[in-house]
């Protein structure tokens, strides 16, 4: 009899630590799984994150293909010099090479319809970006902006420039053109010496803020 008892308790004592040790697996099994869950949570983050930057990376690429498509179609053989410059446009005047591009695109074609000569626009654009970045240092925004405000200066578009401390006049063109011996000219020529007073009036008139942002910088 008193073997029996004995072993009827170590019957009970043995169920009792294999019920203990169940619930622990079971604890360490949903601990496993909990942590499985958040890996994978985690996981899928840090994929979507990945994705997007490939993506990101991709359209990056893609703008960049097709703004030195645009500088090739519009400066030509001096489209060369022009990628240059992109490559330095960061520390140059705080613009992506992309951001250079297209700005300069803009500029150039402008240019080339205003009639300066083909060997000088190149050289222009790369000018008057730069005073662009000198002119956001000084007053305020960004590059982009103030470039923004120099073309639409070239397109007759003279109110958004004056934020900027420029203030330039039809009149103001034809006296600077008288001034330069400019005057009297027709077509064409006409065209290009009205583009060239207005250059040097913009020169003129921005003389304090050039150099602005290499100062800053």
């Amino acid at each position: 009899a008193s073997k029996t008892a004995i072993l009827s308790i170590k019957i009970l004592a043995d169920g009792k630590q294999a019920g203990r040790e169940f619930k622990d697996t079971n604890s360490e099994v949903a601990k496993f799984d909990e942590g499985l869950r958040t890996a994978s949570i985690g996981a899928g983050i840090a994929v979507a994150a990945i994705a997007g930057i490939a993506i990101a990376a991709g359209n990056a690429a893609s703008n960049l293909q097709q703004s030195s498509g645009a500088v090739e179609s519009v400066f030509g053989k001096y489209a060369d010099g022009v990628k240059k410059n992109a490559e330095v446009a960061a520390q140059a005047v705080g613009l992506s090479a992309n951001s250079y591009q297209e700005l300069a695109s803009v500029l150039g074609a402008q240019l080339k319809n205003m009639g300066l000569p083909m060997e000088e626009v190149a050289g222009q654009t790369d000018d008057l970006v730069k005073l662009g970045a000198d002119l956001a240092a000084t007053f305020g925004g960004s590059t982009a902006d103030a470039v923004g405000a120099l073309s639409s200066l070239m397109r007759g578009e003279r109110d958004p420039i004056e934020k900027f401390g420029v203030s330039i006049k039809q009149a103001d063109i034809a006296a600077k053109m008288a001034a330069m011996g400019l005057d009297g000219l027709e077509g064409e020529a006409a065209k290009a010496a009205e583009t060239q007073a207005m250059l040097a009036l913009l020169t003129d008139q921005t003389s304090d803020a050039q150099g602005q942002f290499a100062r800053e910088a």
